[in-house]
């Protein structure tokens, strides 16, 4: 890690020289990429914030829904640098998965599903989306879901534009209808559903949780799901 973690920025370079200085947003800051992972206190999501930083971009991991990841001694926030910010946010994944493999985690996602930046290709997600209806997304989004008046947090495992999974250690029955808060990067959506189905323990890796069948999803949340790598 050449010098270790860096003072002034945040990050790690070899040389004194090479520090890009105070890396502050100076526009808006953006989620990207994001993983569900399996850790011993139990199901985690990690993902990656990118924002961009006078000529470069930076990247800042955080645990959702509000942890941001900091250096050793928890005095400066974590960050990363790039020339755009398909390489600021590379080096963050890169990180964390470095991360989820020393501590011996097991993500928590489809095995095999590829992992694409939110920042690369949007154009190609948009011709996806115009040429039909879109699959299930791999996605750890926080939601707060219930059948009364009480919330429960959890996380997403997957989201499509008429439902979505939910990881959670106690799934409802099937038949069972959702007030459901999902916190997108535009604020909170509210839904509502009916649990389809249920999976109370796991099976093949996957995790516990229930499928939900979102009932008339507002469009807010139907073109957020479409413009999902």
């Amino acid at each position: 890690m050449g010098l270790g973690w860096c003072s002034i920025c945040g990050g790690s370079h070899e040389t004194p020289q090479e520090c890009p200085g105070d890396l502050r947003a100076t526009g808006t800051e953006r989620h990207g990429w994001r993983v569900a992972v399996d850790t011993p206190y139990g199901i985690e999501a990690y993902g990656v914030l990118i924002a961009p930083s006078l000529d470069l971009w930076r990247a800042r991991i955080i645990t959702y829904p509000n942890v941001l990841w900091t250096v050793p001694g928890g005095n400066l926030t974590l960050k990363f640098a790039g020339n755009t910010p398909q390489e600021a946010e590379a080096s963050a994944v890169l990180f964390i998965e470095g991360h989820i493999k020393s501590r011996g985690y097991v993500r928590s996602d489809t095995p095999g599903a590829p992992e694409v930046s939110h920042f690369s290709a949007e154009a190609q997600t948009r011709a996806r989306a115009a040429a039909g209806p879109a699959l299930r997304k791999m996605r750890a989004l926080p939601v707060r879901f219930g059948d009364g008046p009480s919330l429960f947090s959890a996380m997403t495992g997957n989201v499509s534009e008429s439902g979505l999974f939910v990881m959670t250690i106690a799934p409802f029955d099937p038949g069972t209808d959702l007030r459901v808060l999902l916190d997108l990067e535009t604020g909170p959506v509210g839904l509502k559903g009916q649990v389809v189905w249920q999976r109370p323990r796991p099976v093949s890796g996957r995790p516990v949780g229930m499928g939900v069948r979102l009932i008339s999803p507002p469009g807010t949340y139907k073109e957020f799901v479409i413009e999902l790598p």
